[in-house]
């Protein structure tokens, strides 16, 4: 490892080496950064710089958890836990007030800037920069690992499910959550064949327009069917679910029993199909 500015205990920039692949990898703003850009996930990489804060009601995203992967936080006490697909760290805070926890949250976009920003001044929390088709860590590394609406933006999240399960420990638990698969064809499905190939900025402004319409929508059903958005109560959360519904390159869907499969292929056990659609989590023997 070479060192090139420190501030206290953390190194803000450096260089990592590995000795198994002869690479090195930068560490820049006190983030290790195991790929060279944020490729097909450039949206995400503005959507959680632009609003870094706007999920950040510890309350809520702490039932959001708890809903979407069973896990407790409490139980995660000295742990070393896994979140794959950080965004901002909305997760990272409510798994790392368990302070005995060490979490571990990676993201492929540039939102680590604003995870790193919101909780990497948390001494048992740590941020790295790579991609969930190559993680750079060890197998049988972590107690506990959970998604939480990511796998479905990968450009095969099967394969992606594959490579986290590797990085479990005997006895521990991973969870996940995806969107599910309307039975009919949604609108919004339709205008994303357009929008996903845009520049973000441009499905930026769209949404921004969108939006608007939100009154209007109340009152007309009709219109909600035409002009899909998000139909939170606040404005700023509502732009933010609606540019994240259209600008993402990948958005695949499932069913219960197609996300059972993949835990089933791996020989994973005690597993618990969650309340929320489609949450699944289960444990390595």
């Amino acid at each position: 490892m070479t060192i090139k500015r420190r501030e206290r205990d953390v190194i803000i920039e450096g260089l990592l080496s590995c000795n198994s692949c002869a690479e090195a990898f930068p560490i820049i703003r006190g983030i290790p950064r195991f790929v060279r850009s944020d490729a097909y996930v450039r949206s995400f990489s503005a959507e959680w710089n632009i609003f870094s804060r706007t999920q950040l009601d510890f309350q809520e995203n702490r039932e959001t958890f708890v809903t979407k992967t069973g896990l407790l936080p409490e139980k995660l006490a000295g742990s070393v836990v896994l979140e794959a697909g950080c965004g901002m760290g909305r997760f990272l805070d409510v798994v790392s007030r368990e302070r005995s926890a060490t979490v571990i949250g990676f993201d492929l976009s540039l939102a680590v800037e604003s995870a790193y920003a919101n909780f990497g001044s948390r001494r048992n929390v740590h941020i790295v920069q790579a991609d969930i088709m190559k993680p750079p860590f060890s197998q049988d590394s972590f107690d506990a690992i959970y998604s939480i609406g990511v796998l479905h933006h990968t450009g095969n999240p099967e394969a992606a499910f594959d490579r986290l399960v590797v990085l479990l420990k005997r006895g521990g638990e991973i969870a996940i959550w995806v969107y599910l698969k309307p039975r009919l064809p949604i609108l919004s499905d339709f205008y994303r064949i357009f929008t996903s190939r845009m520049p973000w900025s441009l499905v930026l402004a769209i949404s921004r327009l969108l939006v608007k319409t939100y009154r209007l929508q109340s009152m007309s059903n009709y219109l909600e069917f035409i002009l899909p958005i998000s139909r939170l109560p606040d404005p700023e959360r509502r732009l933010l679910d609606t540019f994240d519904w259209y600008s993402p390159r990948f958005q695949f869907k499932y069913r219960t029993p197609e996300v059972m499969a993949w835990f089933r292929r791996v020989n994973l056990q005690d597993l618990r199909v969650l309340s929320f659609p489609v949450s699944v989590s289960g444990v390595k023997p």
